[in-house]
């Protein structure tokens, strides 16, 4: 069954007249995209058309593909993942990524929660093993215009403080994941994905 994905059209989330537009990183402080989320969005075929869509939601620039993105920190480390070889996702091969996240799908519809931290929750669960307790924020947002790929997606960015630092990848043959300190992920910040090069400086100098 062809996979949707929840989108925001680009004008509603940004504005009419683009007032809330931003490039990088934003702090929550202030901003409630979370209401427009909540509000406007909908549900789209993320890679095929239909006689009602025209466009897949990977080539539509006037929608925004909603990203949770989970940062994991326990004390002053931070869960920093590679993308081996075998990863699905060619372009990021070789790349370090300090976020957890992906699309949110009709299955994190449920009435008695908000979609953007059930998919939150699902993505991370799915993505690492961490059986432990863990607090949940929403500490800012992502928006990088720079690319074609970015140009669809939009960034709700979590910050997960974890009780202890046990923190696994699920899929060992595609990813290899580690603790560390913000000084240490600064020596490979070249070689960090978009996203979390964005997360990073703006980590380092809050």
């Amino acid at each position: 069954m062809p996979e949707k994905i929840l989108v925001v059209p680009k004008e509603i989330l940004f504005g009419k007249k683009n007032e809330r537009y931003f490039q990088g990183f934003k702090p929550r402080k202030n901003l409630d995209f979370e209401n427009v989320i909540k509000n406007h969005s909908k549900f789209i075929l993320r890679k095929t058309t239909s006689h009602k869509q025209s466009v897949p939601a990977e080539q539509d620039e006037s929608m925004k593909q909603i990203i949770p993105y989970i940062v994991f920190r326990h004390k002053d480390k931070y869960f920093v993942y590679k993308r081996l070889p075998k990863s699905e996702e060619e372009r990021l091969v070789e790349k370090y990524s300090m976020g957890v996240g992906g699309h949110i799908n009709p299955i994190d519809e449920n009435s008695s929660t908000n979609i953007l931290w059930e998919g939150m929750k699902r993505e991370f669960e799915e993505e690492v093993d961490y059986p432990y307790d863990y607090k949940t924020k929403i500490i800012g947002f992502i928006n990088d215009d720079k690319d074609s790929v970015g140009r669809v997606h939009f960034g709700v960015v979590f910050l997960a403080e974890g009780l202890n630092d046990r923190i696994e990848v699920r899929e060992m043959d595609k990813l290899s994941g580690k603790m560390m300190t913000l000084l240490e992920v600064k020596r490979i910040r070249d070689k960090l994905e978009g996203w979390s090069q964005i997360v990073f400086d703006w980590l380092r100098n809050s």
